[in-house]
């Protein structure tokens, strides 16, 4: 079978789909996947044959990802030569559904956050929804969407009406509010946590619990909100790591001893230590702490993250904070009151043994063949 995947170069939508691409390739399918230059790594490791985007910068900022990537990923898509049996898409380039149409072939829609029904868009904050509509804005220009022949069709629309094949679900059934109202061809599948092998980050066995883990993702970077948490937990009995991901770890000046701040950390290594994860709850770093069985405190800035923290809250797995405005000791506060609690830490348990018991990957992989097969 041979199988196209297109996606977009933003790390929260295209690092979910890699172990099904590998999953493919493994079971002998021949797997083509377009994506930016930057991503050509990851997603060789997968086995998959890596196709760059046509007409895209090599190391794209954030603005050019938002503004000329869909107009890459359309290009280069509809000139490979050659036919295929199927395509499979994540949910933010939504004209892969039409991309599918004009191939001619069935396509499976993947989801890298919760997903939306009618019933749960309507539910969703006016905020989100508003941000979705503005941002449908910015990758999609007029002449974009003539191109690709969207019409009036838009990223919520697309999104709660297209009817694809099959959908996957990058989360455990128990993180998507509403599960009710998706049916069938819903697959609800946590992807595995990638694993690591290399030396150990840190002397885990000589640090002083707990040890608390800070960050707010790869995007997220703010220098005011990195001295805030040094100024919250610094001095305290724990130790912190705090990734501060584009803010240079030297900016924050002479740390507190019990602080730790560096721009990179092997986040499944730290998680597989830690007692506690202050995160902004995009849902890679949820899915990656319900796998190492790590409690939350949520710090929601943006898009799906309030709803992730919403959820967590209402499992028992989380203690939410606003990560605005005098963080400090707020932050403190529910660090310490998380790391003893062991109700929550026992809730989280029985939560990655659900979500292990999700992780089947050859499962899918029949499914999928199936839609091939119908």
């Amino acid at each position: 079978m041979r199988i196209l995947m297109v996606n977009l170069p933003f790390a929260g939508h295209t690092n979910p789909t890699l172990p099904l691409a590998s999953a493919l390739v493994t079971a002998g399918h021949e797997v083509t996947y377009v994506n930016a230059e930057c991503m050509r790594e990851r997603i060789e490791r997968t086995g998959a044959a890596f196709v760059p985007f046509r007409d895209f910068p090599a190391d794209p900022t954030e603005d050019e990802k938002k503004k000329r990537s869909f107009r890459a990923c359309w290009d280069t898509a509809m000139a490979l030569k050659g036919s295929f049996d199927l395509l499979i898409y994540e949910m933010f380039f939504y004209p892969g559904f039409t991309l599918a149409q004009k191939l001619g072939v069935p396509c499976v829609r993947q989801w890298s956050q919760p997903a939306w029904s009618v019933e749960t868009w309507l539910n969703k904050p006016f905020r989100f929804r508003m941000a979705a509509h503005l941002l449908d804005q910015q990758i999609m220009s007029p002449a974009d969407r003539q191109r690709m022949g969207q019409g009036e069709r838009s990223l919520s629309g697309a999104n709660l009406n297209d009817r694809p094949a099959m959908n996957i679900v990058y989360l455990p059934e128990e993180m998507q509010d509403g599960r009710a109202d998706f049916g069938e061809d819903w697959v609800f599948l946590p992807p595995p946590a990638e694993a690591h092998h290399q030396a150990d980050f840190l002397p885990w066995d000589d640090l002083p619990r707990p040890i608390v883990y800070v960050s707010m993702g790869s995007i997220m970077s703010d220098r005011g909100f990195c001295r805030q948490v040094v100024k919250g937990l610094g001095g305290k009995d724990m130790t912190v790591i705090l990734n501060t991901g584009k803010v240079n770890p030297a900016s924050l000046g002479n740390l507190p001893e019990n602080v730790r701040a560096y721009a990179f950390v092997p986040q499944m290594q730290v998680l597989a230590h830690a007692d506690v994860f202050a995160t902004h709850c995009g849902m890679n770093s949820v899915n990656e702490a319900l796998s190492a069985g790590v409690p939350m405190v949520c710090l929601p800035v943006m898009s799906d993250q309030p709803g992730n923290a919403a959820r967590l809250v209402e499992l028992g797995a989380g203690r939410r904070v606003s990560p605005y405005f005098l963080i400090g000791k707020r932050l403190c506060a529910a660090v310490e009151a998380v790391a003893q609690d062991g109700e929550m830490r026992a809730r989280v348990a029985a939560l990655r043994e659900s979500l292990m018991r999700q992780q089947d990957m050859a499962g899918l992989v029949r499914r999928i063949e199936g839609v091939v097969q119908a």
